[in-house]
């Protein structure tokens, strides 16, 4: 199974105001700008614009780009070999100097023996014969790229063809997208901040070299630059390169004398100035002078469990209050803990909602898979004890963190997902509620379910999840064992905690291109902090929605606040008085929309200091 790729957002503006520009295109229209042509052999028409929602797919995630263009070998599994985006005729008769510059999301990743293969190359004959100018260096870091090159062999020639050209080499691969092209002679003074060679994630404490590359966009010789960075808080760290001789469109590579030192997880947000160019205060573009990035600092750990060696990922906001929540979330089957954080966006929600989020890694079955054992059929001779394992996470962690103990929680993908209810069957003192996405529970193992404490649940589940039925396979006809259909299994824990239906309603349809809609049923009873809760993706498959699939919801957020709301107390809004020690930092609604004070029904209020409670606005 392939493996999912996500998304570190790096912000960088490089702006050539100052040139002399002979093509841009950011495709923010909705067709093939005016004198771009494409020539393929694919069935899906080779490049396509669109959003990075629009163009992804299962296996092949994009970075947010706003409108792009890309060619996705992922999701049409054809004929790619000869993927050309081309660009309008450049007249470069008259020009002494030119150069390329475009954002780049293409991981050059290799799948099933075969290699993706992405190159930049011309045409001086119409296209009838091309010749490469460069290949393109995959990154697989989630983030789009800029890449720079050099035109200024190709300067006397009056009828130039660009060509973006991707090849899927026979294979089934992933893709390439592309968005901001522009092409451009230099003029002036224009030094640009390019890149940094710095991780997106890092494990604490961490020492990071600050490294990166300046650009020479501008015609003259780059003699000097300062360079500082800093990290917020009044601090800034500068220095200076003399001595130099950048040519116009050349590159420098830059190390910092002073290391990024970070001890604590959380987000730090870096930011790198150029000035003081050959003495001067400013260039001629003070638009590229500074990169900025993120940085996520997690806790890449092990500990020893059952007697083997277990890793896990963990990240703690410091932003999060004391005792805040911690909330595992599981791979699926051929999965990994790094995988599910990419695309789950657990991290970001983390840091808005002030809690701490733990990935498990699964180990390898007898095939060499990743897995949690739940007892498949076919792993009949497995002992690892994978409910002990995330127990004896949440020991360690409770024992080293401030967290709060009676708010622990779980969700997961598919085989994650049949984990969460094993839990909630025999890790009920430890896990408050699960949320299995694609999940389900084995029969055997519900058989035997007599937790000690209730546990709430959410489930997630496409009608056309076609590795995880929606009915079930209570004859094992898969061989993966016996399990019940999802409205049983929600029938199963209603009726052993007495609940029942308390609401039911299609959920806003907000992307009808998808091919789903949603169908919340909810169930509880009065008195009672225990809730059930199905959603029902009509026409969703065996996905994470939100992350692929159906895009009406965003899983994760739902998992979390289903979580979040578990026992708030339902007060009246006349009830509520001002206090000095928190105050409201957002109110949402049952969708996790944020909505105004006044607005009617039950809705959610958090605080400042972390709490939360349900408020109900009389609509009367």
């Amino acid at each position: 199974m392939k493996k999912l790729l996500f998304i570190f957002n790096v912000l960088c503006s490089v702006s050539l105001l100052s040139q002399n520009i002979l093509v841009s295109e950011d495709f923010e229209g909705n067709s093939l700008p005016t004198g771009w042509t494409i020539t393929t052999n694919a069935t899906d028409g080779g490049w396509n614009m669109g959003t990075a929602q629009s163009l992804e797919s299962d296996w092949w995630s994009i970075a947010d780009h706003g409108n792009i263009i890309g060619t996705n070998d992922d999701d049409c599994d054809c004929d790619k070999s000869m993927d050309y985006l081309i660009t309008p005729p450049l007249d470069l008769s008259n020009s002494i100097a030119a150069a390329l510059q475009f954002e780049s999301y293409y991981d050059g990743a290799e799948f099933q023996g075969n290699t993706e293969v992405a190159t930049l190359e011309y045409s001086l004959d119409n296209g009838a014969s091309w010749t490469i100018i460069s290949t393109i260096e995959g990154t697989e870091d989630g983030a789009w790229d800029l890449q720079s090159f050099d035109l200024s062999s190709l300067s006397g020639n009056a009828n130039v063809l660009l060509g973006f050209h991707y090849d899927d080499v026979g294979g089934w691969m992933f893709g390439w997208a592309i968005d901001d092209v522009i092409i451009f002679e230099p003029e002036g003074l224009d030094l640009a901040l390019t890149s940094a060679a710095i991780p997106s994630n890092v494990n604490v404490p961490a020492i990071i070299p600050v490294e990166g590359e300046v650009s020479n966009l501008g015609a003259e010789t780059i003699t000097s630059f300062d360079l500082s960075w800093d990290i917020g808080g009044g601090m800034s760290y500068n220095t200076s390169f003399t001595n130099l001789s950048i040519p116009s469109l050349g590159t420098y590579s830059f190390t910092h004398p002073d290391n990024l030192e970070i001890f604590n997880s959380g987000q730090t947000a870096l930011q790198l100035t150029v000035s003081n160019v050959n003495g001067l205060p400013q260039d001629d573009n003070a638009s590229n002078d500074v990169f900025s990035m993120t940085i996520q600092a997690l806790e890449y750990g092990t500990i020893i469990d059952g007697g083997i060696e277990r890793d896990y990922i963990y990240y703690h906001p410091s932003s999060a209050p004391e005792n805040c929540p911690l909330v595992f979330v599981c791979h699926g089957y051929t999965g990994t803990a790094q995988g599910i954080m990419n695309y789950s966006g657990f991290n970001q929600l983390a840091d808005e909602y002030g809690f701490a989020v733990c990935y498990p890694q699964g180990t390898q079955d007898g095939g060499g898979n990743t897995f949690f054992n739940v007892g498949y059929d076919f792993q009949n001779n497995e002992t690892v004890d994978d409910v002990a394992f995330l127990q004896n996470l949440n020991t360690y962690f409770q024992n080293t963190y401030s967290l709060a103990a009676d708010k622990v929680f779980c969700t997961g993908m598919s085989n994650g997902g049949d984990l969460c209810y094993m839990l909630a069957c025999q890790a009920s003192e430890t896990f408050r509620a699960v949320a299995p996405v694609a999940g389900m529970i084995m029969q055997n193992i519900m058989d035997d379910c007599t937790p000690s404490n209730e546990v709430s649940i959410l489930e997630i589940h496409g009608t056309n999840d076609n590795v995880t039925y929606f009915g079930g396979d209570p004859t094992n006809q898969d061989g993966w064992g016996a399990y019940p259909s999802i409205p049983a299994t929600m029938n199963f824990f209603n009726s052993m905690f007495d609940l029942t239906l308390q609401n039911s309603e299609n959920l806003p349809n907000t992307d009808p291109n998808d091919g789903s809609i949603v169908l919340s049923e909810k169930y509880g009873a009065e008195n009672s902090c225990t809730e059930v809760w199905l959603y029902t993706v009509q026409g969703g498959g065996h996905d994470w929605p939100g992350a692929y699939g159906n895009m009406d919801i965003e899983a994760s957020r739902e998992a979390w606040l289903f979580f979040q709301q578990l026992c708030a107390p339902i007060t009246d809004i006349t009830e509520i008085t001002s206090s000095s020690s928190k105050e409201v930092l957002r109110i949402l609604d049952l969708m996790g929309r944020e909505v105004k004070k006044n607005t009617k029904g039950l809705v959610l209020y958090q605080y400042s200091d972390g709490s939360s409670e349900r408020i109900f606005v009389n609509p009367y």
